[in-house]
């Protein structure tokens, strides 16, 4: 049932929401684009009116830069600086504060003022380097800081010096409105959200600016908060139209609540020319075309994208549209791309930001070819960013899925962080994400779903509890947890719902009406996973009902519609070896085959099920005993284990199945394993008594029948043999093994020529 991830948790994203969409992250960029790598497109070019308020608000006072006494200190050239610098001279302004700065080298005026000259003649690079020469001289500078922190968002590079910047004049003057309004802004950038939303929560609980509004509001989609961003887009909207520039994130949350229509209305007329590349056209391209794909137009999406292939400024919001697409509609081949394109763009950029490596990871993480590269990279962020607890939890749920760390592992290391889980709403959307990402989780999981679903409203957390309880056979607990599911927004319209209902009618016993569901569900053909999932369940109940060979093709048709399956030939096998398609030997190789390159930490009830079904095998000793940790009421592994526990110690086998059938009296199983191991050791006394067992509870029972039948044959009673296998025939004329043993019981009556005569009338195969 896994929608790699499902529709929801993950419809085009990656860390930050359960229904979230990946946010978009710093790349490289100038004044004029501060952000190109934003999907959504923030950028200090959207917010013409609003740059100008932050460079007055930031930089208040560059122009009375000193007091009377102050310049009582300055050089001539100084002051001439100055003076040039308020007629806007600037050039020449430069020219007068580099003269004075050769006689004054440490002069903290002379370095202010080049620093604001070179940044009002847009050489930002020098204005950058100039005004960290001031603090050099002038460590608490508020000017410097200031402007250190309006300059953060024109280069990626520069955006963690800016944000030291602003912690320092923070620190100086906490009430520093507008240094708080821009290192929100930074933070985003980042994609450090917990900061960024922190620094809102301030902001906009003191009647906001509406360029604080707007900021807010593309913030809060890229961190996937949706219905909040679009709140905020709302309180702007009604200060004045939104700048084009912001068009992409308010059609991001547009589709992410629900309006996919709105959000290509809005973004169809700013469609730019397939050729340009500019980070606002990149934007409004992918953006339209995650909304073509979310609203059901997919061939329209790809072929809005076809003319960014190959381009390399396009490769990253290329990777975003394609790992959202993919996602969403279960593409394997559009994921593998994003994945190549991914790599591509951060091995391109020179200082990628903590939000684009995370970015990055979380993509990677969901390919296979990947999870490993994308470990790496969960593990040295996490060391980088000890505070930040979704880091370990990605880390350590990756490595559970690859198999290097045991669930139980995974969960005494990471329930200490998640008791209770982080307050932080980007950090919860992380954290339940990541949960939600794995499918069928190991039950030792359970107390990390349930200590987050405690604090987070996230429905697709109570689904996994159900299938962890279902997993367990706590079906009461499993019912009310679907239950709780199935009544919100999500479960009314996930058919992984109607799967585990499915599953949990078969469980309760009630085959028919889980064969019904999903054959409902096969019919709707929901996606090629769900189907392939309906097929498999399907083919358990038809085998619950004694119809193996009716389930058969039912497996086939599941493989056929999830061929890279790796479980699903071990389903194939145990039925075909069950109908005597294939011989224990090929069943066998597939079993080691899984084996080999699958974990033992989680397996599929297929494992259970061929590894009980095949003969036993010393070399298999220790599987049973490590599945039957799992499984420890698994009555066919704990079979395979006395039939060896025979081999060397009769009496211990004896005692063994003794204590099975004490604990499974009502099971009619294991009287048959009794029936078994009295012929193996020749008690047919104690056989026969456990045949008798059977035919006590069920009458008609053809096993228990032919197999009296067998062991009266053997004691020489001869007649009441016959009458049993002649009650075989009567109840199954087609059962051929009986007939079989008929022309062996006239043999032995020295009916030769009648023995012969039935012989001829067997099918080849008997």
């Amino acid at each position: 049932m896994k929608m790699i991830p499902p529709t929801p948790p993950n419809k085009g994203g990656h860390e930050h929401l359960v229904n979230g969409k990946t946010p978009p992250f710093p790349k490289g960029g100038s004044k004029k684009n501060p952000f190109p790598e934003v999907t959504g497109g923030i950028s200090t070019a959207g917010f013409p009116a609003w740059k100008f308020l932050c460079i007055g608000a930031l930089v208040l006072g560059l122009e009375i830069a000193a007091s009377p006494a102050a310049l009582a200190q300055r050089s001539p050239q100084t002051s001439q600086g100055y003076t040039l610098l308020d007629r806007g001279w600037v050039n020449d302004a430069i020219a007068a504060f580099q003269t004075a700065l050769r006689q004054q080298p440490n002069s903290a005026e002379a370095r202010l003022g080049l620093a604001i000259a070179y940044q009002r003649a847009g050489r930002d690079a020098d204005a950058w380097n100039a005004y960290q020469a001031v603090l050099q001289v002038s460590p608490d500078n508020a000017t410097a800081l200031a402007a250190l922190g309006e300059l953060g968002g024109y280069r990626p590079e520069w955006q963690p010096g800016g944000i030291n910047a602003l912690n320092r004049l923070l620190n100086q003057n906490p009430d520093n409105i507008a240094a708080l309004s821009q290192r929100a802004l930074l933070y985003g950038y980042q994609g450090r959200f917990t900061e960024s939303l922190a620094d809102y929560d301030v902001l906009l609980g003191r009647n906001p600016s509406p360029q604080t509004l707007l900021g807010a509001a593309q913030i809060y989609t890229f961190s996937g908060d949706y219905a909040g961003a679009l709140a905020l887009f709302n309180r702007y909207r009604q200060t004045g139209p939104l700048p084009t520039e912001a068009l992409t994130a308010y059609a991001l949350a547009l589709q992410e609540t629900g309006n996919a229509v709105g959000a290509i209305a809005l973004l169809e007329p700013e469609l730019r020319e397939p050729s340009r590349t500019d980070s606002l056209s990149l934007n409004i391209r992918t953006g339209l075309a995650n909304a073509y794909d979310a609203s059901g137009q997919t061939a329209q999406a790809l072929e809005l994208l076809n003319p960014l292939v190959g381009k390399p400024d396009a490769r990253l919001s290329l990777a975003r549209a394609y790992s959202a697409i993919g996602r969403r509609q279960l593409d394997p081949s559009l994921f593998e791309q994003s994945t190549v394109l991914y790599q591509q763009a951060l091995d391109a950029t020179a200082a990628p930001s903590y939000g684009l490596r995370g970015e990055v990871a979380d993509v990677l993480s969901e390919w296979p070819e990947t999870e490993a590269l994308a470990l790496t990279m969960f593990q040295q962020l996490a060391v980088e960013n000890p505070s930040t607890a979704s880091l370990m939890v990605k880390a350590r749920l990756l490595a559970y899925s690859l198999g290097t760390e045991s669930a139980a592992t995974v969960a005494d290391q990471l329930l200490p962080l998640l008791s209770p889980p982080p307050s932080s709403a980007p950090e919860q959307r992380a954290i339940t994400t990541a949960l939600v990402r794995i499918d069928n989780p190991a039950p030792a999981l359970l107390p990390l779903y349930q200590a987050v679903a405690a604090t987070v409203d996230a429905p697709l957390l109570t689904y996994r509890i159900a299938q962890i309880y279902l997993s367990q056979g706590e079906l009461q607990a499993a019912r009310d947890a679907l239950t709780r599911y199935r009544a919100t927004d999500a479960g009314q319209s996930d058919w992984g719902t109607e799967l585990l209902v499915a599953d949990l009618e078969r469980q309760l016993g009630d085959l028919e009406a889980s064969a019904r569901r999903y054959e409902t569900i096969i019919a709707a053909q929901p996606s090629d996973r769900a189907t392939a999932e309906a097929l498999r369940g399907l083919a358990f109940v038809r085998t619950l009902q004694g119809q193996p060979e009716a389930a058969l093709p039912v497996y086939v048709a599941a493989i056929a519609a999830n061929p890279d399956n790796p479980d699903y030939p071990l389903g194939y096998a145990l039925l075909a070896y069950r109908t005597e398609q294939i011989t224990a030997t090929v069943a066998a190789e597939t079993l080691d085959s899984w084996l080999a390159s699958q974990s033992l930490d989680n397996p599929p009830p297929e494992l259970f099920e061929l590894t009980g079904a095949l003969p036993a095998e010393g070399d298999r000793n220790r599987l049973y005993q490590t599945l039957l940790t799992q499984r420890p009421d698994d009555l066919w592994l704990q079979w395979r284990t006395i039939e060896l526990l025979a081999l060397s110690d009769p009496e211990a086998a004896q005692a063994e199945l003794e204590a099975l059938i004490a604990a499974n009296p009502d099971d009619l199983t294991v009287y048959f394993f009794q029936g078994e191991l009295a012929q193996r050791q020749d008690d047919l006394p104690l056989a026969a008594a456990a045949y008798q067992q059977v035919l006590e509870r069920e009458p008609e029972n053809l096993g228990a029948l032919a197999a009296l039948a067998g062991v009266q044959f053997q004691q020489g009673n001869l007649t009441v043999a016959r009458t049993l296998y002649d009650q075989v025939l009567a109840l199954d004329p087609d059962y051929w093994e009986a007939r079989y043993a008929i022309a062996e019981l006239n043999i032995a009556d020295d009916q030769k020529l009648t023995a012969l005569d039935q012989l001829q009338q067997l099918p080849p195969e008997a």
